[in-house]
């Protein structure tokens, strides 16, 4: 059975992901894929102690979700959790030298694991896969703007 490209492709992503995280969490000896994915970008934020909020806005997760993560996370002294100076309402998230020594050590083997998922796929692809993907968020983030 054909089964219809966008149909494919739905459905492929959800696959995709499925399968990439099971292939990262036995990569990753200390972390989760999710959880090395949330220290990146906490760290691409390039802000001075985030707040959940602010963290789980720019990973489009729930607070509720990001906010589980990092208390995983600050156990294993990833990051720390501390309200806020200016608003004691609001956790703040801070990267401790523990996550810096994490980024040097798998450095190289996160960029062996990316040459190995990219391996034979043409750099013309990659442009025109990250072009439909931006288009799908941008898609997505009207969607949401639309049900609010």
């Amino acid at each position: 059975m054909e089964v219809p490209t966008r149909e494919y492709l739905f459905g492929s992503i959800f696959l995709l992901a499925n399968r990439l995280q099971t292939l990262g969490d036995g990569y990753l000896e200390e972390v989760t894929l999710k959880q090395w994915l949330l220290l990146i970008m906490i760290h691409v934020m390039d802000r001075d102690q985030p707040s959940v909020t602010e963290v789980a806005d720019f990973m489009g997760g729930t607070r509720q979700n990001v906010r589980k993560m990092l208390e995983v996370l600050e156990g294993k002294s990833f990051v720390t959790l501390s309200a806020n100076s200016l608003d004691r309402r609001t956790l703040s998230v801070a990267l401790t030298p523990k996550t810096e020594q994490l980024f040097v050590r798998f450095q190289a083997k996160g960029d062996a694991f990316l040459d190995r998922l990219f391996d034979g796929i043409p750099p013309e692809d990659l442009e025109a896969t990250r072009r439909t993907v931006e288009a799908l968020f941008e898609n997505m983030e009207r969607m949401g703007e639309e049900h609010v």
